[in-house]
């Protein structure tokens, strides 16, 4: 008996951490000027070797100040394709990886034009929509954008909430941001 309670401890002692972990996921919507430079393709693949810790919503290719006129969601696909071929092997080591085809189909962009001048009536883009739809999720988890690029999608995003919502409906959406 005494053997059978400690078995069963040790089960649940090793269960309890999967069983929490999709609730305590954060929910991450990435915001990437992924052709600028190396650095925000290495940011892409590690940040995929860890994505079974992450509830990704969001990799949206952006402008930035070193890459004006120019987004590049072939570069993020590129990368997820990768990671999809090697996405069973992670499997092995720890569950939860998304598929990369499921990782695929949260690909987006923004408009390609840099700057402020792109936030406003019609600059809507594929990414500032599904940030957008990100936002307005019934989930009580907060959201975090990382930008690693230019901030004008999330800048038309909060424009456009701001443009057409009632104010208590726009604080909902901007407290829900980290």
């Amino acid at each position: 008996m005494k053997l059978r309670c400690h078995l069963l401890l040790r089960v649940l002692a090793f269960s309890l951490p999967l069983l929490a972990s999709a609730a305590d996921k954060p929910r991450v919507f990435v915001l990437t000027d992924i052709d600028n430079e190396p650095d925000d393709a290495m940011s892409l693949v590690r940040y995929l070797t860890y994505a079974n810790h992450f509830d990704t919503e969001g990799l949206v290719a952006t402008t930035s100040i070193h890459q004006k006129n120019h987004v590049a969601p072939q570069s993020i696909r590129r990368i997820v394709a990768a990671y999809g071929k090697v996405r069973d092997n992670l499997e092995k080591h720890e569950p939860g990886f998304p598929t990369g085809e499921q990782l695929l189909a949260l690909v987006t962009e923004g408009v390609p034009d840099y700057g402020m001048k792109v936030v406003g009536e019609g600059h809507d883009s594929p990414g500032s929509e599904a940030l957008i739809k990100a936002i307005d999720r019934d989930d009580p988890r907060p959201l975090w954008v990382p930008v690693w690029g230019g901030p004008n999608v999330l800048g038309q995003a909060l424009w456009k909430i701001r443009a057409t919502r009632p104010a208590d409906a726009v604080s909902k959406a901007v407290a829900k941001l980290r």
